[in-house]
């Protein structure tokens, strides 16, 4: 808004412009340069800022001639090299701020202009803009980030002297004002104030602040500002945490008004999913896990990008279960004969869930193209792990799971059996896109496993039976069929444990018949599946001579589980965990 003293020499100026002698003996009544030059007048007067930014091309221009001879003929040319500074020249061109030469000699050119306060405010103002515009999150070149810290640092230590000139001028542009309460935006945390009202669902201090100074709603301000409301809900308590995970999940997932560039948006995503994991009560989170499947990627598939962008093995593993306990749902509620739930099926195996590495979904006919919403979303979290399902009963699907060394196959139609085989017994490639029925009903090698009566009972014995009889080396899938094997040996199964297998595994339980020293392959299955559901982290490097590593930073929390642990011949390090160097088997 223009001053009351701006206001009071307008009025006047209009009233004498107005008096009669003026008006009709006026020399230059209809003149369009004096009418021009009016305007422009008048335009000045009301403008409450120095702006003069110049066109694109102009600035191009200016560019252009600098980056040729490294001079400047006049300072309406360095103030628009000033507004140029972070801008390209020419598409795909670096910008002066790249090119450490010519932006060195660009602030010695300005800062010989600070005796001159009203040619170094307008200098000035255009640096502040370049700086603001700066495309903080694109690909960058190797100087251009250090040569914009070098930038707010001069903008900043130059900002009162700038506030001090204007004011002996009479009063400063409101720009400066505002800039000079605003001076943490020229700090190494320049958005972290913000964040408490963005947390509340106020934007209107920021939108304030950002007209006030020219910043586009492109700027780095409102990316660094957004990112700024996440950090403080993840810094919050659990409670407070999850009350405001919705407006993040919200705001990554574009349901707001407001957005995130991509990499901001897998940012954010892996800050929530790291801090979710660390919550003590972490109930699934469907939004959650739909959203980090989308921005990082299937956990079990796509390992190097979940270490790249959140590094944390607790948060991807934590999402692994998820996804894998809801692809398991999909099989039996979605895909089951006739689409009715198979309950019995669902729970057994959302119980062996901990131990289950990997999932492949032959789909049939009908599965495939199913239109409906349900069946869309299903394919989609299938994705990487979808076959197709060649059987004349087009609404058959079969479920394949590793667990361990097996490879165990459900399928969707009633009436038919389980099949267990050792995976090197399995004679069919898993990359292959097609599967016949009779492809995954080999008999070869196969335990075949009747639902019948309380079969519950007897998969379980049956399954730790082969987990623990099978051997290692036969757990390797082959992509064509390995020599014939020796069918697995239907003996009747072993004594029933005291306890039922799904409650050994929470809390963990080592197998009595363990060895000190000498993990079976069933008891490290317990330890991992323990550690993933408490949220412990696991470390396997006895490839590399090296220990089984359980994480356990704070003992305490967990004696019971590390008593148990020590119990099988680990031993405790303070501050890290238990290890155990073992030689026997590895998982």
């Amino acid at each position: 808004m223009p001053s009351s003293r701006s206001l009071d020499e307008l009025r006047s100026r209009l009233r004498e412009g107005l008096d009669p002698k003026h008006v009709f003996h006026a020399p230059v009544w209809g003149d369009p340069q004096a009418m021009s030059k009016a305007l422009r007048q008048i335009r000045h007067d009301l403008s409450s800022s120095d702006d003069g930014k110049p066109s694109l091309d102009r600035l191009q221009h200016s560019l252009r001639q600098f980056a040729q001879t490294q001079t400047v003929p006049n300072f309406t040319e360095l103030k628009y090299l000033c507004y140029g500074a972070t801008v390209p020249l020419g598409q795909g061109s670096s910008r002066l701020i790249d090119r450490p030469p010519l932006f060195d000699k660009l602030l010695q050119l300005v800062e010989v202009r600070e005796a001159q306060a009203k040619q170094f405010r307008r200098c000035y103002q255009g640096l502040l803009n370049a700086y603001f515009g700066y495309e903080k999150y694109a690909v960058q070149t190797e100087f251009g980030p250090d040569n914009w810290g070098r930038l707010r640092g001069f903008l900043g230590s130059r900002l009162d002297g700038v506030r001090k000139s204007a004011r002996q001028r009479g009063e400063p542009p409101p720009w400066v004002e505002l800039l000079a309460e605003h001076r943490n935006l020229l700090g190494d945390e320049p958005c972290a104030p913000y964040a408490n009202a963005l947390l509340n669902g106020d934007t209107s201090g920021l939108r304030a602040v950002c007209e006030g100074l020219g910043i586009a709603s492109s700027s780095w301000v409102w990316d660094d500002a957004l990112m700024a409301y996440v950090d403080l809900v993840c810094a919050g308590s659990d409670p407070a945490f999850k009350r405001g995970l919705t407006g993040v999940l919200d705001l990554v997932n574009e349901r707001l008004d407001l957005r995130l560039p991509s990499t901001l948006g897998t940012k954010a995503t892996a800050l929530t999913v790291s801090r979710y994991a660390r919550c003590e009560d972490k109930p699934e989170h469907a939004d959650l896990r739909d959203t980090s499947l989308a921005r990082i990627g299937n956990p079990w598939l796509s390992r190097s990008a979940w270490a790249a962008h959140v590094n944390d093995e607790a948060a991807r593993q934590m999402i692994e279960g998820w996804l894998k306990r809801r692809l398991i749902k999909d099989f039996f509620e979605l895909l089951a004969q006739d689409g009715g739930a198979d309950l019995r099926r669902l729970n057994y195996w959302l119980k062996w869930e901990p131990q289950i590495t990997d999932m492949w979904f032959v789909l049939g006919t009908d599965a495939r193209h199913n239109p409906t919403t349900a069946f869309r979303e299903l394919r989609k979290r299938m994705e990487g792990r979808e076959r197709v399902l060649q059987d004349p009963n087009g609404s058959n699907n079969a479920f394949v799971m590793r667990i361990g060394q097996l490879l165990v196959i459900e399928f969707g139609v009633t009436g038919n059996a389980c099949y267990v085989f050792a995976a090197a017994d399995f004679k069919s490639d898993l990359q292959a896109r097609t599967f016949s029925i009779h492809a995954l009903k080999q008999r070869s090698g196969a335990t075949r496993l009747s639902h019948m009566s309380t079969w519950e009972f007897k998969f379980d014995s049956e399954l730790r039976r082969l987990l623990s009889n099978v051997p290692l080396s036969k757990g390797t899938l082959q992509p064509s069929a390995p020599p014939a094997a020796p069918r697995v040996d239907h003996k009747p199964a072993p004594p029933a444990p005291k306890q039922p297998i799904a409650d050994r595994w929470s809390p963990f339980a080592p197998s009595p018949a363990a060895a000190k020293s000498k993990l079976s392959t069933f008891d490290q299955m317990q330890i991992a599946a323990y550690c993933r559901t408490v949220g412990l982290g696991l470390e396997d490097r006895r490839d590399k001579g090296g220990a089984l590593w359980v994480l356990m930073p704070d003992r305490s929390k967990f004696e019971r589980f590390a008593k148990q642990l020590e119990s099988q011949g680990f031993q405790y390090a303070e501050g890290k965990g238990l290890w155990l160097k073992d030689e026997g088997k590895h998982v």
